[in-house]
């Protein structure tokens, strides 16, 4: 047997260790049997060791399921394995440093679990892989700079775990990627300036930390970028005249921080494109450019200042 599917039904129960007896077995799903609608449905128990011998194995999908213990340390052996999606299940312990000895991983979500302790550096070893999806886990200590080392990474999901520290520098050097989320952590210091080396990064969301310091300007450069979140931080200095270069540019969120300084008239220019501009809880100063409130999501009634005169 070479590929199994029994995803999107209602299976429950563990999963067998003799699943590891199948030394031909390439693609293995089994997701998505979990159903709201039925509590007892889902596999659950834990994820067998003997997954570990399955050499031959190259993707493996068991996500929305019920799926509790450890990630086995045997499947750092799977030098073919390609996707590793296991989100939303129940999963806790550490993540295994041994993952990062998956040459030819691709896929590694690991995201609605209960995973602790700290994300391990070993990752960076990961040169193939294009989306490490770690949200929603219960995860500590710092983003390794190790991770600056995965070259083919386009996404990284690192949202709401209790991460703390300052945001590597090393992440500048990852030029393939598109979206970078770390919302919802505990970290701290400042803002690096090598993010704005990411000229294919669209979504820059770093929102509900404890950032410190001045928005670089060099983000202006990102002709990619399409949304950017840098709200409920503690963020400090002038809104960068550079902001407003960004052509294709749909969101700018940079309220509940401490900047100070007026409002660009740069800004304006992003109107053609701009669908959402949040300002507020901020000590900005001056006047608002007229030509801003034709963007449909704003709030700029909330800043409490004066429109300036348009120019005849």
């Amino acid at each position: 047997m070479t590929y199994l599917n029994l995803h999107s039904n209602r299976l429950s129960g563990p999963m067998p260790d003799s699943l590891g007896n199948l030394a031909n077995l390439r693609e293995l799903w089994l997701h998505a049997n979990h159903r709201r609608d039925d509590p007892a449905s889902g596999l659950n128990g834990s994820i067998p060791a003997s997954f570990g011998n399955l050499s031959k194995l190259e993707k493996v999908k068991l996500r929305n399921n019920k799926l509790s213990g450890a990630i086995p340390a045997s499947l750092g052996r799977l030098d073919n394995l390609e996707w590793f999606v296991v989100h939303n299940n129940q999963l806790s312990g550490q993540i295994p440093p041994e993952l990062g000895d998956m040459d030819s991983l691709q896929l590694l979500w690991l995201g609605g679990n209960e995973l602790s302790g700290s994300i391990p550096p070993e990752l960076g070893r990961l040169s193939n892989l294009a989306q490490l999806h770690l949200s929603s886990n219960r995860l500590t200590g710092s983003i390794p700079p190790e991770l600056g080392d995965m070259d083919s990474l386009r996404r990284m999901w690192i949202h709401q775990n209790e991460l703390n520290g300052a945001i590597p520098k090393e992440l500048g050097e990852l030029a393939n990627l598109e979206i970078l989320n770390l919302r919802a952590n505990q970290l701290t210091g400042s803002i690096p300036a090598g993010l704005g080396q990411l000229t294919k990064l669209r979504d820059l969301l770093i929102h509900d930390n404890q950032l410190a310091g001045r928005i670089p300007s060099e983000l202006g450069g990102l002709n990619s970028l399409r949304r950017i979140w840098l709200s409920q931080n503690r963020l400090v200095g002038s809104i960068p005249l550079t902001l407003g270069g960004l052509p294709v540019l749909t969101q700018l969120n940079l309220h509940t921080n401490r900047l100070s300084g007026s409002i660009p008239q740069e800004l304006v220019d992003l109107v053609d494109t701009l669908t959402r501009l949040r300002l507020f809880g901020n000590r900005l100063s001056g006047c608002i450019p007229s030509g801003l409130s034709v963007v449909p999501d704003n709030d700029l009634d909330a800043l409490e200042l004066e429109f300036c005169p348009q120019a005849e």
